[in-house]
Formats: C-alpha cells, sequence, structure tokens
C-alpha cells in the first residue's frame, strides 16, 4: 500500500474538508487506518505535502493530527537524525502550523514542536531555524509580506552566522530587520483581503444555494478582475476545488460549467491550479449525472492542446476505473498526435509508461483485474496513435518487453477499430 499512499491521502484529505460531517469523519477514521497500515516516514511524507500546508483549515486540522500520532509512533530521536536539510524542513512546517489560526491545529502543531525540541538532538542552529520561521510566521499573518523578505531574513541569519556574531539567545536584530523590512514591503490591500474572506465564506457554506453564489462570484471576478483572481487562484481554488466533488449535483454540475468559462478568462493564469483542477474533474468521468459527465468532457477538449494536460493524464490513468478510464485513454491517444511533433521527449517519458502498464496487466478480453470496464478498443487506438508517431523506434522498444507483452501489442495493431 506504500506506493498509493499518496494518492490515498490526497483523495481522504480532500473528504476531510467537506461540508458534510458525516463524511469528514469517514474520512478522518479511514485516514487514522491508511496511517497505521503504511510505513510511518511515508504516510508523514504524504500528510505534510496534501495536508498541512492546504489552504483548507479543516484539512489542516485533520493532517495535523494524524501527523503528531505518526510522529509520536516514529519518536524524535528518529525524526531529529535525519540529514539537515530534511530536519529543517519539518520543523518549519511545524512552526507553521503552532501559528495556525484554526485552535486544534495549533494545539498540534505546538506538541509536536515541544516533542522535538526537548529532545538533545534539537541543537543551537535548529533553534536558530525555528525562531526565525517564529518571526516570518508572525509578521506575515499581520501584515501578508512578500516572500523577499524571508529570504532577507535568512541571508542576514547567515551573515551574522559566518562571522561568529549570532547569540542565539537573542534575536533582537533578524526582528528589528525584518520590521523594517516589512514597513517597507507593498502589503496587500484591505479590499482584496476582505474580497477573498467573502468569496471564502461563501464557497465553504453549509447551504448549497449560498455555495452557488459564491461560484457566481467567483464568475464574475473572472469577467471584470482576471487579474485579481490570477493573483490569487491558489488560495481561491483551494477552496472552489471541493465544489467540483460537491455532494450537491447542482453545485457540482455549476461549478464545473465555471471552470469551462474560466480556462478562456484566465488563460495562462489558470496553470498553477491546472494540476488540482484536472486530478478532481477526472473523476467526474464515472458520475450518472449526464450534466456533469458533458461537463467534465468539455474541460478536458478544451485543454486538449495543453501539454501539461499530458503529463497530468498519464499520472492518473492507473487509479481510474470505469468509463473514465476509457475516456481518458482515448483523450491520451488525442494527445500523442499533439505532444509528440512538438516535444517527442516529453511525450515518451509520460505516455510509453502508461502503454506498458496497460500491456503487462491486461487480461486478453480486455479487462484490468480489480477494474470494470473494457479498455481493449482505447488501448489499440493508444497503441496504433504512438506507434504511428514512432513507427519502427516503438517496436524496438516493444522488443524489449516480455514475450506475452510483444503478442497483444501486435494484436491490438491488427485490431478493426470501427
Amino acid at each position: 500500500m506504500d506506493q498509493e499512499v499518496e494518492e490515498i491521502s490526497r483523495v481522504l484529505l480532500q473528504k476531510a474538508g467537506d461540508t458534510s460531517e458525516f463524511i469528514q469523519k469517514a474520512a478522518d477514521q479511514s485516514l487514522g487506518i491508511m496511517a497505521q497500515s503504511v510505513t510511518p516516514s511515508r504516510a508523514m511524507t504524504a500528510l505534510m505535502a496534501n495536508g498541512v500546508t492546504h489552504r483548507n483549515p479543516l484539512i489542516r486540522k485533520c493532517a495535523a493530527g494524524h501527523l503528531l500520532t505518526i510522529m509520536e509512533q516514529i519518536g524524535a530521536e528518529k525524526l531529529l537524525s535525519g540529514n539537515r536539510e530534511s530536519t529543517e524542513l519539518l520543523v518549519q512546517t511545524l512552526v507553521k502550523m503552532a501559528q495556525d489560526c484554526h485552535q486544534d491545529t495549533r494545539c498540534y502543531g505546538r506538541k509536536m514542536l515541544n516533542m522535538l525540541m526537548c529532545h538533545s538532538k534539537f541543537d543551537g542552529e535548529l533553534r536558530l531555524t525555528c525562531t526565525i520561521y517564529v518571526a516570518y510566521h508572525k509578521l506575515c499573518f499581520f501584515s501578508k509580506l512578500d516572500k523577499i523578505i524571508y529570504c532577507n531574513i535568512i541571508w542576514l541569519a547567515n551573515m551574522v552566522k559566518s562571522f561568529s556574531l549570532f547569540n542565539y539567545r537573542s534575536t533582537s536584530d533578524v526582528l528589528n530587520f525584518s520590521q523594517t523590512a516589512a514597513r517597507c514591503s507593498s502589503l496587500r490591500s484591505i479590499e482584496v483581503m476582505e474580497q477573498l474572506k467573502e468569496l471564502n465564506k461563501l464557497l465553504v457554506a453549509k447551504e448549497f444555494q449560498i455555495r452557488i453564489d459564491g461560484i457566481a462570484l467567483l464568475m464574475d471576478h473572472c469577467k471584470k478582475n482576471p487579474h485579481f483572481v490570477s493573483s490569487n487562484i491558489v488560495q481561491i481554488f483551494d477552496t472552489f476545488t471541493l465544489r467540483l466533488q460537491d455532494s450537491n449535483k447542482k453545485v457540482n454540475q455549476y461549478a464545473l460549467e465555471s471552470v469551462v468559462s474560466m480556462i478562456p478568462l484566465l488563460k495562462n493564469g489558470f496553470n498553477p491550479v491546472l494540476f488540482s483542477v484536472v486530478t478532481i474533474v477526472m473523476d467526474n468521468l464515472n458520475s450518472k449525472n449526464s450534466g456533469i459527465y458533458i461537463c467534465t468532457q468539455t474541460i478536458c477538449l478544451s485543454l486538449s492542446d495543453n501539454l501539461l494536460l499530458l503529463q497530468i493524464i498519464a499520472s492518473r490513468v492507473r487509479f481510474l476505473t470505469g468509463r473514465a478510464l476509457q475516456d481518458i485513454t482515448d483523450r491520451l491517444a488525442g494527445l500523442v498526435a499533439v505532444a509528440y511533433p512538438r516535444k517527442p521527449q516529453v511525450a515518451e517519458r509520460h505516455i510509453l509508461p502508461v502503454l506498458w502498464y496497460f500491456l503487462n496487466n491486461m487480461i486478453g478480453n480486455g479487462v484490468l483485474p480489480g477494474k470494470s470496464g473494457n479498455v481493449r478498443t482505447v488501448v489499440s487506438k493508444l497503441a496504433k496513435s504512438l506507434h504511428k508517431q514512432m513507427g519502427l523506434k516503438l517496436e524496438e522498444y516493444v522488443c524489449n518487453q516480455p514475450q506475452h507483452v510483444i503478442k497483444l501489442f501486435q494484436d491490438l495493431l491488427d485490431m478493426d477499430l470501427q
């Protein structure tokens, strides 16, 4: 299960931020079972990557709670025995959680930080790192500083350390510098802060009609002030993506319809959230609701000329099932003709592993073990599309595969597609 822990944790953490308390509780229990069933270090990495830095406070709280359990299981000595970079990254993450806006997340963060700081291996340099990050995150909390301030703080601390002038018991110089930088930095306007706050409040409301109003407000911002959305797109979409799998079908469909309209309005400004949006949207291809299914197909079609979509789809294929697996494989076959002439190495790096996955796991009748739906036709289409672009080069690659794979590949090439 270690290989799937990152994907499983991502899905469960998304559900932990659902508006339904029943779904939140079930997702939290499932995460607890997952954390006890995999290697602790793997579970810890997945939670840190997908949960503790999430914009949704409920997801951060859930991830922090399970991270505390895992850290207690591993122990402070082992956690502080890694290389300096990984240890400092852990300390930075815990400092941020210890100052979170959510009370429970702060409590979990402080417990984890205290566990490390009480250990003898938590030396002076780590204490310095901890102090700098406390100062930085406090300043960011009150004034929303630019990231350049953090870089300047770290630069100053390293310069002072290099001349052995830094006193670990006093950080007044660093704090004075950071306060000066804060005054010189451009602050985010109060109006923007209020707009983001209002939008977030509507998108996470319990009443489905208010959530629809939140989506409508976001669309209004996209039309009237696309720069505002592009500048804050990661923060906005951390909440908005939850609506793409909303338990209410009306909200779900309206959110998907909005994405169709947003893509041409935001253009390249949409790229920072492309991966998270497409990953969530693809799951809707199995929906029995025709409106949701059509909207999902439209989104995938509107991004067909974006090479970033190739990497996203290729990485998700093995996690899909049913109609979603068939549709996405078919889409991948179509992307080959677009991507390969422009970037052949990129296309080979992402698409060939998908083809090997199908050829090594597909049973003769076109079914993958543990998955529903017959994929023989779409895999044949993918193989033919690749062969048309690569020719003899693909055949050479296939020759290095097992004998049954070679035979199946040839059968797919000879298959008559009607």
